[in-house]
């Protein structure tokens, strides 16, 4: 599940029967020039599979904690039949500091939580674009289970793992959606304190759940960048089919060798998401699911303001059943 896209486009992770106007930023901020997008798209599931809900949820020990996590992604570490990690080397690797400084996205040691003879529940942080530190709980458990989960009233879009764009020059580059603050976070453990082969979002037994959203079956993912003023435009259609429940936007503003960050927003429909910021970093903010549902046809923007220079970025989240899930 891999988009490499250019970034003057828009990157779609999912959603069938959901189709957008693009604006071309290439013809002028603001150009009222699109095209529809008419290619369907396969729907990214979310859910925990039987293994995951029996382990996770139903276990007589259960360690996961489920009241506090909200968006999350999971994948059970060995083989089939054969199960488990050294709950003690990843321990040693993700808490020592030592390993703050060695080439992974880590930014210093994780903070401990909880632990227990058999799991450990850890805060990681990483290094993300242009040095903005993402944070990212981890979950993991001597049977193999990894989980990468934000808190439970966290915005769903805060899993931008953007570090891979260029922030002088954002338009110059690709964008692939695939890679998540989660799929970071998991394998830290898979790859570098396993010393294991890397995953990748399309490996078998990797998926997707919402811990406060259960009903909630699939989602769709779609993100835009500017480099100079003014707005990037999408139209999109929603077919009223679907139950939306959640609605969500992540804005980053990159600040490199300048000496001052641009300024950016994001609007949704007729009213700002994300309000005017000016400063470094990344910023979020949730839709209201009743004034969304109130249309099913939506435009949304990324607004640069003040500054050509420097970067910009959002990325929209929205988490959805099917009929009949």
């Amino acid at each position: 599940m891999h988009f490499p896209l250019p970034l003057a486009k828009l990157v779609f992770l999912s959603l069938i029967g959901l189709f957008a106007l693009v604006a071309n930023p290439t013809t002028g901020p603001g150009a009222a020039s699109a095209e529809m997008v008419k290619e369907p798209f396969n729907g990214v599931e979310l859910g925990l599979t039987p293994a995951a809900r029996h382990a996770l949820e139903e276990s007589d020990d259960k360690a996961f904690p489920s009241a506090d996590a909200g968006f999350s992604a999971y994948y059970q570490v060995g083989t089939k039949g054969s199960y488990g990690l050294n709950k003690d080397t990843v321990d040693d690797y993700i808490f020592d500091p030592l390993r703050s400084d060695d080439g992974t996205a880590m930014t210093g040691p994780a903070t401990l939580v909880e632990i227990g003879d058999n799991y450990t529940v850890a805060q990681m942080h990483l290094t993300n674009i242009d040095g903005i530190t993402s944070t990212v709980n981890l979950y993991y458990d001597d049977e193999g289970w990894v989980v990468a989960y934000l808190d439970n009233d966290a915005d769903s879009s805060n899993i931008w793992y953007a570090k891979g764009v260029d922030a002088e020059n954002p338009e110059s580059n690709q964008v692939d959606l695939s890679k998540t603050t989660f799929l970071e976070a998991i394998n830290l453990v898979v790859k570098d304190a396993l010393v294991g082969m890397a995953i990748d979002d399309d490996a078998t037994g990797f998926g997707f759940y919402h811990w406060q959203h259960t009903t909630a079956d699939s989602f769709l993912m779609m993100a835009v960048v500017r480099k100079v003023q003014g707005p990037y435009p999408v139209q999109m259609a929603v077919p009223a089919t679907l139950t939306v429940k959640e609605v969500s936007v992540t804005m980053w503003i990159s600040q490199l060798n300048n000496a001052q960050a641009p300024c950016a927003k994001v609007t949704l429909d007729s009213s700002d998401l994300i309000g005017k910021v000016c400063t470094k970093g990344f910023h979020s903010e949730s839709e209201d699911v009743d004034d969304f549902d109130d249309n099913t046809n939506h435009t949304w923007k990324l607004i640069q303001s003040d500054r050509d220079e420097g970067a910009s970025g959002a990325l929209m989240i929205i988490l959805y059943a099917k009929p009949n899930a």
